[in-house]
């Protein structure tokens, strides 16, 4: 699993907790000084690929409250890898103004391609 993190009109995050979390596994990371952030979360391999929670938060460094506390459900959709095999994964965006959804804007996805080029 995977979020497009765009951290536009939340002021600077460089440095802050950002955890992932969805169906009994969670990621935590320390986000970079970048506007547009990939979070990955490895599933099993035999994770459920019903609708459950995903749940995205931010917290500054130095701070007990989240900026960002939101959550969604999710379906995860399999992937083939071309060999007869494959995995369930999704892929989400979160913006301030979209929130956390599986519609990762087109906008969002040409300015990650443009930031990992440069």
């Amino acid at each position: 699993m995977s979020v497009l993190f765009q951290r536009q009109g939340f002021g600077d995050l460089t440095g802050a907790l950002v955890e992932l979390c969805t169906r009994g596994e969670c990621t935590k990371d320390r986000l970079l000084d970048q506007d547009i952030t990939s979070i990955h979360l490895p599933l099993s391999d035999d994770v459920d690929p019903a609708p459950g929670p995903v749940r995205l938060r931010v917290t500054r460094e130095n701070e007990d409250r989240p900026v960002i506390d939101v959550s969604a459900d999710v379906r995860l959709t399999f992937q083939s890898d071309g060999c007869d095999g494959g995995a369930h994964n999704r892929g989400l965006a979160f913006t301030k103004d979209g929130g956390l959804t599986t519609k990762i804007p087109k906008a969002l996805q040409k300015a990650w391609a443009e930031q990992i080029r440069s």
